[in-house]
């Protein structure tokens, strides 16, 4: 009865970080949305500024979801074998990881797409101020799409 509780705890605490991870990445996602706008609409002069600042925010963002992946994947790996054995009291819990990720997945895309919208406007902005003073995120996308499909996988094994 005590390790059904514990595995009740570890998957609710899976739940959580996904609803925190959800939060985080619409934020990220409204960033990279309001960056096109403010690249339309200011100053190149002011455009530096903003971006860094941005960026810096992104950033925090990204740190806050690597810090997140790295507590799913070691609760995930605490389970050892003991969620499947107990697969049938926790199948909604488990369909609702499962939708989560899958709609982390889709912020995700949404977000690497409108990116590469705003790459030509930024690259032609960095070319304009001819400034090395534009910050470059940590995390590339390569690295938060393997995470997203690494965390996709274990998923499905759950």
């Amino acid at each position: 009865m005590e390790e059904f509780e514990q595995l009740k705890n570890k998957v609710m605490n899976l739940n959580n970080l996904l609803d925190r991870k959800i939060e985080i990445l619409t934020q990220v996602l409204n960033i990279t949305d309001n960056q096109k706008m403010f690249f339309n609409n200011l100053e190149k002069e002011n455009l530096e500024e903003y971006i860094n600042i941005s960026l810096e925010e992104k950033q925090n963002l990204i740190n806050q979801l690597i810090e997140i992946d790295t507590i799913f994947l070691s609760i995930f790996e605490s389970f050892s074998g003991s969620l499947n054995k107990n697969k049938d009291a926790f199948k909604n819990d488990i369909k609702k990881l499962q939708d989560k990720i899958k709609y982390i997945t889709d912020i995700d895309i949404k977000i690497r797409l409108q990116e590469e919208k705003n790459k030509p406007i930024f690259i032609n902005i960095q070319n304009y101020n001819k400034s090395p003073k534009i910050k470059v995120l940590k995390a590339s996308k390569e690295y938060m799409l393997k995470r997203y499909t690494e965390n996709t996988k274990k998923n499905k094994e759950l």
